[in-house]
């Protein structure tokens, strides 16, 4: 059978080398910090050294055969000791695999040196051709290298397997695939190299590890054991961040991890034995207590630490109690949290109960089939804002609560195929001789809104003043230019009929210079006020500038416009009493009728001007006599 293998083996050796070359590239770059691809390498160069070295007569051959060989097996069980390391405990340290490291480079420089002193392996020539001697008759190899390969080795694979238990049963599998690829192989070189079963010189080790190619292909590609390092449960126990203590039926401590020991301010060892929290009796009734059932409990343990303390009766896989697991969770910044997130809820709540603004929070109600929103919670000013006294705003469907215009709320939150964004409107509320403004401001809260009301009654007036005195002459307090100019307009347009007065002061710039600016504003001021008396509520007064002024006599006919013209002229024409002295100042007026004169404000304030002007030739005694005719002459023609 053998002799049938012989020249078979050397070329699928090669072929088998090289898949472990690419199985170990293939790793390296998926993983490169996984030592299996190095494990895999190593594999693959003692495989090539088979296919080297067996069946030759070559030395030259023969001895890179054997070189290759021997660095494998010798860095193998290194490998295999980090893999054991990495799959249960920290990574072996640098000083540690430099040690391990010393006898397989030893070794290998050994095989690479050995034509100088042939320690390792002899060059024998005979009738039969040339004969290279067995390895296990060099000292080297069976006083050095043997034990330490296979001791290595062995140990790793022993331990490893010991703690299979402890690794995560998710890893367990992988794990115990990559343990038999290993000891099949391991136990056939022991039974060839030890044992002699066989020939020496056969490589049924290299042949081993070419059969189970497929496996460590599955193992690498399908399982990927190189993504992860199983997690042994005494390493997870002892990282845990909270405190855990293990006792036993008499409540003595059997175990406890590395955050308990420093809870306690002693050693695992001290406390084995020994009774937990024996001078603690709140400690001991929650213990106590917890014998038969699950119990959690906040303690205060020392003078500045509180722990909430969870503990569970151990049972064993047939329900009995074996002990008692104590899991400690230091809260003692969470309690403070939890203190200064009460005070400031205390401090939100007092704020928004005390606010001038009104809060409230509308839900919907899932027990009614129209799942109304109504409002779950209201502060003071809300309810001074919204309720009539005899009922509470809490529980009231949205849609009663008119004031806030429940339609535009509904119509904004109610609407689930867009997300919900914050709203703000104004409206009005009291009644029509106490009008008041509020600003709604409703804003998502989850599933819920909330709406805020603010009483913005004072700047709406405030408003509305700034704005009527931006529209009023500051002197006179009638409209000015742009305040005349907006309301007239607005009334000839609206209108039917009407008239269109133009009027100003005769000798006003002649009072202005002999008596002063003073006196002229003064004059100015009385003059307006004349004008005021005179009009009707719904006539349109403005001052256009210096002593203009022009009046809108809306919906009048001409006799009325008359009338009032002529009115307006007499009270004029009466003496001023200005700083004490009497000022005789009489008026000029020029009439302009709707819709005969025109339709547009400034068209027929432009006709009245012309219309005054053409009436100033007549003298003031002769306008005093006959006022009709005065009137009758300032009409536009």
């Amino acid at each position: 059978m053998i002799a049938v293998l012989e020249p078979l083996l050397p070329p699928i050796f090669a072929i088998t080398a090289g898949l472990y070359l690419g199985l170990a590239v293939y790793v390296w770059r998926s993983s490169p910090q996984s030592i299996i691809a190095f494990f895999l390498l190593l594999i693959g160069t003692m495989i090539a050294g088979s296919a080297f070295s067996y069946g030759t007569q070559d030395p030259n051959l023969y001895g890179i055969g054997r070189t290759l060989s021997f660095f494998a097996g010798s860095f193998m069980p290194v490998a295999m000791f980090l893999v054991y390391r990495q799959y249960t405990d920290s990574p072996a340290g640098t000083l540690t695999i430099a040690i391990l490291s010393i006898i397989p480079i030893a070794t290998t420089g050994l095989a690479l040196t050995n034509s100088m002193h042939q320690m390792i392996w002899s060059t024998v020539v005979t009738d039969a051709g040339i004969q290279f001697t067995e390895i296990t008759r060099d000292d080297w190899f069976s006083r050095v290298h043997m034990p330490f390969a296979y001791g290595l080795f062995g140990f790793s694979l022993i331990a490893l397997a010991s703690r299979l238990p402890g690794i995560a049963p998710a890893h367990r599998r992988p794990v115990m695939m990559l343990l038999g690829c290993a000891i099949l192989p391991f136990v056939v070189s022991i039974a060839n190299t030890l044992v002699i079963v066989g020939p020496v010189g056969f490589p049924f080790l290299s042949l081993m590890l070419s059969l189970l190619l497929p496996v460590y292909a599955y193992v690498s590609v399908s399982m990927r054991v190189y993504e992860f390092s199983p997690i042994a449960y005494q390493t997870l126990f002892d990282h845990v961040r909270d405190p855990i203590i293990v006792l036993d039926n008499n409540q003595c401590v059997i175990c406890a991890n590395k955050k308990a020991t420093e809870m306690l301010d002693t050693t695992e060892a001290e406390m084995l034995g020994l009774q937990l929290w024996a001078d603690v009796p709140e400690a001991r009734a929650v213990l106590n207590q917890a014998r038969e059932i699950d119990l959690t409990q906040t303690l205060r343990l020392g003078s500045k630490q509180t722990y909430e303390v969870s503990v569970a009766p151990l049972l064993d896989n047939r329900g009995k109690t074996q002990g008692t697991v104590v899991v400690c969770r230091d809260v003692t910044e969470r309690r403070k949290a939890l203190g200064k997130l009460a005070d400031s809820e205390h401090l939100i709540r007092t704020l928004i109960e005390t606010s001038s603004n009104g809060i409230l929070r509308f839900a919907r109600d899932d027990s009614d089939q129209r799942r109304l929103y109504r409002c779950i919670f209201a502060n003071r000013a809300a309810e001074s804002y919204l309720s009539d006294g005899d009922s509470t705003l809490v529980g009231m469907p949205l849609e009663k609560l008119e004031q806030l215009d429940p339609q535009r709320l509904l119509a904004h939150f109610d609407d689930t195929d867009r997300p919900s964004s914050a709203l703000s409107f104004e409206t009005t509320s009291g009644g029509e001789s106490e009008e008041g403004w509020l600003r709604i401001v409703g804003e998502p809260v989850g599933e819920d809104f909330s709406v805020t009301i603010v009483d913005i009654t004072q700047r709406k007036r405030i408003e509305d003043k700034m704005l009527a005195d931006a529209l009023r002459d500051p002197l006179t307090g009638v409209l000015n230019r742009r305040g005349f100019e907006k309301e007239a307009a607005t009334s000839v347009r609206s209108e039917e009929r009407g008239a269109v007065l133009y009027l100003d002061l005769n000798q006003f710039k002649s009072i202005n210079d002999r008596f002063g600016h003073q006196a002229g504003d003064a004059l100015l001021k009385a003059f307006g006020h004349r004008l005021e008396f005179c009009l009707r509520p719904e006539d349109i007064l403005g001052r256009l500038g210096g002593d203009e002024f022009a009046i809108v006599l809306p919906g009048v006919t001409v006799d009325d416009a008359k009338h009032i013209a002529e009115r307006l002229v007499v009270t004029a024409s009466e003496a001023y009493i200005i700083q004490g002295q009497e000022i005789k100042c009489a008026a000029s007026v020029g009439i302009s009728l709707m819709p005969k004169h025109g339709e547009e404000l400034w068209h027929l304030i432009s006709v009245a001007d012309q219309a005054m002007y053409k009436v100033k030739s007549i003298t003031a005694e002769e306008a005093a006599n006959d006022r009709a005719a005065y009137v009758e002459a300032a009409i536009a023609s």
